[in-house]
């Protein structure tokens, strides 16, 4: 149960503003903001009607009575008490209501994406338009306001058994065309629910170009029509009959083949820019280098690389090497797949026998040639191959300090086989140092989360968050840092609500015993004055009896002299 904060009781009068929620409508959790007002036209001033701030009319608020919850507006002080992380339900002011829902993404610290169920939407809010989720109890002497503290524990659970799709994320999406192309559209998950025991996605088109977002429809899929958004790959230029994929007219990730490849002054820039072969519509069309990435596959959960013609070596010589590996429905298997490293340098760079020209010396060309597709598929398995392999083609490792780093007892208890990508893209003679320097930062930030304070400031929590995020995109496996981080937060806000609560019972206590003071006093009084009451009750009475026997008096007087002789 969240914390209880005291309430004043509900006034229904004239000019009041309240909250309303009406019953069985599918929207009980959907709370409008409301003014009472006189009603239209009535001869009785009483007669109230309710009018919508959302809507330009009112309605008899007799005829809402048994259709309608109604409560008063929840005081600014209870609206603010809200530490929002994910998951964390709330109400959001949309419309001019206060609509549940939870959060899926925190932007920075007064940003927040939060997740709708009826309808499924997602929207970004200011911290200052959410409050959490209330709830008012009315015991017609006393009332007050529950303040919920909850997160979703299913989403939470889902997120963490399947990060890469959940509700708020980019993900793509398989999409079919017309010629039987298959393309992947970038698009945004806004709900996942389980039917049939599978799990399916509520999702909507988010084109990069072009094309408005909210007006597309949301489509519901299953996880095969799904991948996450592959990471990027720096590459300097594309060889021809390479397939690749790129974004063409707001339609998605579509499949083509280099057939040229140029370097040119366009506009005020020098930039490369392909001639590609798009296999669906055999249209040739030119796009800059910049707009295009390699044909990746998403398979088993991991991204693979698919070889182009060039680079299968001399295997089957009856495939048409013309055909393009077009990429599969999801879910679906083809090979061959890129394997490791030592196997592709061997299909990549088969032993040749250079051609003689008329001296006898080696052909300068075709060696310069071979030297140039050497160097570009040494660039390419940078970002492809095993992380060991990796290592040791961006930089050989030189420094004694590596044997002590191994050596290392957080090494041996989380063992890391970072790969060092980005590293590709400085330069060579200082990636070791780099690289020695990330393996002594990943240490310390594990030393770091283990002297963290119960009080410690939540921007301590975040920071470290974000550098071994940082760490992650050179190969760093922060899983357990990670999770342990986000429990260190969670306990720290829920010891962080605890207090609060505490603060709140402790005064809803005084307010309590005062209230209880105040009636025994009230009693003490009503006593007073009921014995004094007694007493005039008795004066009272007595006074009863002298008159009544005045009245005997009287009559017998009256009888006396009405007998007496004339």
């Amino acid at each position: 149960m969240g914390r209880q904060v005291p309430s004043e009781s509900l006034s229904l009068s004239e000019g009041c503003e309240v909250e309303i929620s009406y019953k069985n409508n599918g929207n009980e959790s959907v709370w409008y903001k409301a003014i009472l007002e006189a009603k239209p036209n009535s001869i009785f001033k009483e007669e109230l009607s309710v009018r919508l701030l959302k809507d330009d009319f009112s309605t008899p608020l007799n005829e809402l009575r048994h259709k309608v919850l109604i409560r008063p507006i929840p005081p600014t002080n209870v609206q603010a008490c809200i530490d929002i992380e994910i998951g964390t339900f709330v109400d959001a002011d949309y419309k001019d209501a206060w609509w549940a829902g939870f959060v899926v993404k925190v932007i920075d610290d007064d940003k927040f994406w939060v997740c709708f169920d009826s309808p499924p939407d997602i929207i970004q809010f200011d911290r200052n338009h959410l409050r959490p989720t209330l709830e008012w109890v009315d015991e017609k002497i006393y009332s007050w306001w529950i303040i919920g503290s909850t997160r979703n524990s299913e989403f939470l659970k889902r997120l963490a058994e399947e990060p890469m799709f959940s509700p708020g994320t980019i993900v793509e999406l398989c999409s079919k065309r017309d010629e039987g192309e298959v393309v992947w559209v970038p698009a945004l998950v806004y709900k996942e629910f389980k039917e049939n025991d599978e799990y399916r996605y509520i999702v909507k088109d988010k084109p990069l170009i072009g094309r408005s977002y909210k007006s597309r429809p949301s489509k519901t899929v299953d996880l095969r029509s799904l991948r996450p958004i592959p990471p990027p790959i720096r590459v300097k230029e594309y060889r021809l009959d390479e397939y690749i994929e790129v974004y063409h007219d707001g339609i998605g990730w579509r499949q083509g083949r280099v057939v040229k490849s140029e370097g040119g002054v366009m506009g005020s820039l020098f930039q490369n820019w392909c001639t590609l072969l798009l296999e669906a519509t055999k249209k040739q069309l030119m796009f800059k280098q910049s707009d295009l990435r390699p044909l990746r596959v998403w398979e088993d959960g991991v991204w693979k690389t698919r070889e182009s013609s060039l680079t299968q070596g001399s295997g089957d010589k009856t495939a048409n090497e013309s055909d393009p590996p077009v990429t599969p429905h999801p879910g679906i298997t083809i090979t061959p797949l890129k394997q490791t490293e030592v196997e592709t340098q061997r299909k990549t760079f088969p032993k040749k026998t250079l051609p003689r020209n008329q001296n006898g010396s080696g052909n300068d060309s075709t060696l310069e040639n071979e030297n140039s597709n050497r160097k570009r598929k040494r660039e390419e398995n940078l970002c492809s191959g095993s992380s060991v392999e990796e290592t040791n083609i961006l930089f050989e490792k030189k420094l004694p300090v590596w044997k002590i780093l191994e050596s290392m007892e957080v090494f041996k208890t989380i063992p890391q086989s970072p790969h060092f990508r980005p590293l590709a893209e400085i330069r060579e003679d200082s990636r070791e140092m780099l690289a020695v320097g990330m393996m002594l930062t990943f240490s310390c930030l594990l030393e770091q989360v283990k002297a963290l304070q119960h009080d410690e400031a939540r921007s301590s929590f975040i920071s470290l968050s974000n550098s071994f995020a940082e760490l992650e995109k050179h190969g760093f496996n922060a899983q357990v840092a990670q999770l342990r981080i986000n429990k260190l937060l969670t306990l720290r806000g829920m010891q962080s609500r605890k207090m609060d609560e505490l603060k709140g019972a402790k005064k809803v206590t005084a307010e309590k015993e005062s209230v209880k003071v105040e009636n025994e006093r009230k009693i003490l009084e009503l006593q007073r004055l009921n014995e004094e009451m007694a007493k005039e009750i008795a004066q009272s009475m007595s006074c009863e009896g002298k008159i009544l026997q005045q009245l005997d008096n009287m009559k017998l007087e009256f009888q006396a002299t009405a007998s007496a002789p004339w």
